[in-house]
């Protein structure tokens, strides 16, 4: 029973299971100031774990667990309760919690106790598995099908003509930069894609709200967060804020933060030199025609990460997901707020909500998670008024993507449209009507 087994978390090792060479270890997962550490980087200020060893192979037992149940896929059987391992975790008590509604395990914290113990063991002995192992890249859900669907309509229509002096501009950019010219924009289903929903780029104001939209497309399956996708002027640095441009971008698994040792935490980076970004040059803290003869520049610290639990907007041109509710992949909106962190100052108390939930399926699902070589995040940023491009056989791009799953029935189709309408998101994540 569970009184019998050890707690589990962040640094658990089995006996003799620490790596020989702790600088390749941590290398695969470690960047910049944190590749001086020898320790798993906590969730709190300067917080760390280093390497606990504990009699037996109880993480080595929970890994494989995790894998026979559908929450690390792609992981390693090491004995090493690391990063992938604390994703697998939280992802399985976010399961168990808003899936199965069982608010009896408690905080998705990734520590493994005696309720955890508990669920695990319910799993095992009831042959459970995850819900999403019925679905993949390969047979993925409608609304999965809808998504890659808009995305490629999108492709076409600006291959076509480019709906914006912007996308002529990123077409014409012969520096290196991990923004990718339309020709080359990649809509595989197998790949990892979250797409951006910018809303009001144009109105003018001093406060930008958490208002745009997030759709994560991973295994088949849909995720949906909020947040923004634009700089607040308010707390400048500098007062022509960067916008990151409409189109796609190259991002990987990396850290947040990184010159800031108390607080640096994982989330997503640039591949390389930057994503290309326009600059708001006439200071009127809007993004429109008259900022582009400025020009675009390649800019490596736009992050995806957290942006607290959506009271303010910390961003200074980052992605931002706030972390008070998502929509999960069986489209019930899950609220956080009971254990979402605030700001910084409430970790490790609670947690980043929601965007811990991005975070985790990401590492779950992904192949690699490595910093050097892992796998690539695609994120595509579209405007909500793209929706009413006209796409093939003059309809809508909204309209056009549903029109691929026509031959699912009326019923399906009509719960595809109200799922991915721009609105209803609106209401449901932001609104939290």
């Amino acid at each position: 029973m569970s009184q019998n087994k050890p707690s589990l978390r962040l640094g658990s090792v089995d006996y003799g299971a620490v790596p020989a060479g702790l600088n390749d270890f941590f290398r695969r997962f470690h960047e910049g100031d944190l590749l001086g550490h020898r320790e798993f980087r906590g969730e709190g200020d300067d917080q760390w774990a280093p390497f606990v060893e504990i009699e037996g192979t109880p993480v080595r037992d929970l890994q494989i667990a995790l894998r026979e149940h559908g929450f690390y896929p792609h992981g390693d059987i090491d004995g090493i309760f690391g990063y992938r391992t604390l994703s697998s975790v939280r992802l399985f008590q976010e399961y168990v919690r808003n899936v199965e509604n069982r608010m009896d395990i408690g905080t998705p914290d990734g520590i493994v106790g005696s309720r955890t113990h508990d669920h695990l063991e319910r799993w095992r002995a009831e042959g459970k598995q995850a819900d999403w192992l019925n679905v993949s890249a390969t047979n993925p859900s409608p609304e999965h099908r809808y998504w890659i669907e808009i995305l490629m309509q999108y492709r076409e229509i600006n291959l076509g003509h480019p709906i914006s002096v912007v996308i002529d501009m990123v077409n014409n950019f012969f520096a290196p930069a991990d923004t990718i010219k339309t020709a080359d924009w990649e809509f595989k289903p197998e790949d990892i894609h979250l797409i951006g929903i910018r809303r009001h780029e144009w109105r003018g104001t001093k406060e930008r709200q958490n208002d745009d939209v997030f759709v994560l497309l991973v295994n088949g399956l849909v995720f949906k967060f909020y947040g923004s996708t634009d700089p607040n002027p308010s707390p400048k640095r500098r007062p022509d804020e960067p916008y990151i441009v409409r189109g796609q971008h190259r991002y990987r698994f990396g850290w947040h933060k990184l010159r800031d040792p108390q607080r640096v935490y994982r989330a997503f980076r640039p591949e390389g030199p930057g994503v290309l970004i326009c600059r708001d040059f006439d200071y009127d803290d809007a993004l429109t025609d008259a900022d582009f003869p400025g020009g675009l520049s390649a800019e490596p610290t736009i992050n995806i990460h957290w942006g607290g639990r959506g009271i303010s907007n910390w961003s200074a041109g980052c992605q931002v997901i706030c972390g008070a509710r998502y929509v999960n992949h069986l489209n019930k909106k899950v609220d956080c707020t009971a254990y979402a962190a605030r700001n910084y100052t409430e970790l490790p108390e609670s947690t980043r909500g929601a965007y811990n939930v991005l975070l985790d399926i990401l590492t779950v699902f992904a192949p690699s998670v490595s910093v050097l070589t892992g796998s690539r995040l695609y994120y595509t940023l579209l405007y909500e008024r793209d929706f009413q491009l006209q796409a093939s056989g003059g309809e809508a791009l909204g309209a056009a993507g549903l029109a691929v799953l026509a031959g699912l029935g009326e019923a399906v189709l009509a719960q595809v449209k109200e799922l991915v309408a721009v609105d209803n998101l609106v209401d449901r994540l932001i609104r939290d009507a």
